[in-house]
């Protein structure tokens, strides 16, 4: 979704491929199998809606409801079964150094394989012009979609010539919202509910601090999504009695290494040594805690609060640093319901109205839900339930 401060190498070449076969499905084949799939996006869902305001006993039930283990499945038990054959997905990754590209990328291939089918993997190598030509070889290879986390407004001619083709484009975190966006041509996108992510940071603020905490927020507003989880977190914490909003910094996330020592530094002769920071994105906070530690701030009288959680936040909430709390984005599930959303644009089906409940990471449950591995899988045997209906099967999800 974002630029990422960190990269590390993954392979070699502009385009990686990966298959989970070693044959590739013919375009014939592929082609008439197809024939009742759907392309063109369904109508948008409802805009999620943003909570004006939060008692601290409202936000004290919020943060006891989201550290909770997710073991109860929340998502569809029902659909259409997946076609016979053996098809082909596209996973169209803008950078494969990215660790929740890989994780989803793997959930995809995981889901896949399950229905006996295969995945090509593009690697866009974390450039907008490298992921156009890893969208471009992914239409060349004929796939019976196309499944990718890149910002779909930059995808915009591979996308309408995928429609026209009648191959559908499956966003993660490829716009704003959850759902289908016809705009954009995404028949649907997979995303939590930016509206409960900022919500969840301001319930932490406000039931850890009874309703006193003062907060700084910091975001890249050149994202639409930043920009609405900002507004999603910061309202509620302005809108709270004995809190205060300190100040929303704009800092470019390509920016983050540069300048944040000179802007904590400003922070801290502006409002002391005791806030909140809260954020659109955990990309930011490797560089905040380096900074504070260097001005000899305290852990006990700054505490930062994020979302995405990456393996650093993982690493820094674990060990008792700065960073106390984030709201993560789950990782194999997405790519499970990228591919059942494939397997009902085959049956020419809406996709189904699921959004994964949002979970809080803080020091208690950071080794819970799949956090050992530094990453969100939620407990509730989602793969099962979705092999259930591709499959037409009733095997007990335990």
């Amino acid at each position: 979704m974002l630029k990422r401060l960190c990269r590390h190498v993954f392979g070699a070449g502009s385009v990686r491929a990966a298959m989970l076969g070693a044959t590739l499905v013919p375009a014939l084949a592929a082609g008439s199998a197809l024939a009742q799939t759907r392309a063109e996006p369904f109508p948008a869902w409802p805009e999620p809606v943003i909570q004006d305001k939060l008692s601290v006993d409202e936000a004290k039930a919020i943060v006891a409801e989201r550290t909770k283990p997710q073991t109860e499945w929340k998502g569809p038990t029902s659909g259409p079964k997946a076609p016979e054959g053996s098809f082909t997905i596209a996973y169209v990754s803008p950078d494969q150094s990215y660790t929740p590209h890989v994780l989803w990328g793997k959930g995809v291939e995981e889901g896949a394989k399950a229905l006996g089918w295969k995945v090509m993997t593009f690697n866009g190598q974390g450039t907008v012009s490298g992921t156009l030509a890893a969208m471009q070889q992914a239409l060349a290879s004929n796939p019976a979609a196309i499944i990718t986390p890149a910002d779909a407004n930059a995808l915009q001619k591979p996308i309408k010539d995928a429609m026209a083709r009648h191959i559908p484009v499956i966003g993660i975190h490829a716009t704003a919202f959850p759902g289908p966006s016809p705009e954009l041509g995404l028949y649907h996108n997979i995303v939590s509910n930016p509206a409960e992510i900022g919500q969840t940071e301001a319930a932490y603020v406000i039931a850890m601090s009874e309703g006193k905490g003062q907060d700084i927020h910091m975001v890249d507003n050149s994202y639409a999504i930043a920009r609405f989880k900002a507004k999603a977190t910061t309202t509620p914490i302005a809108n709270c009695p004995g809190c205060k909003m300190l100040e929303t910094i704009n800092m470019p996330l390509g920016d983050a290494s540069a300048r944040m020592n000179p802007a904590v530094s400003g922070l801290l002769a502006r409002y002391g040594d005791s806030w909140w920071m809260t954020t659109c994105c955990d990309g930011y906070y490797t560089n905040v805690a380096a900074a504070l530690r260097a001005a000899g701030a305290s852990t006990d009288k700054i505490k930062l609060v994020g979302a995405d959680a990456p393996p650093s936040a993982y690493d820094m909430i674990r060990k008792g640093g700065f960073e106390v709390a984030s709201v993560p984005e789950p990782s194999s599930l997405f790519g499970y319901m990228a591919v059942d959303a494939v397997v009902r644009a085959m049956a020419g089906q809406e996709p189904a109205h699921f959004v994964q409940p949002v979970f809080l990471i803080v020091k208690d449950n950071v080794d819970s839900e799949g956090g050992k591995n530094n990453e969100f899988v939620p407990s509730n045997n989602f793969a099962c339930h979705y092999v259930n209906i591709w499959k037409g099967t009733s095997t007990a999800c335990q």
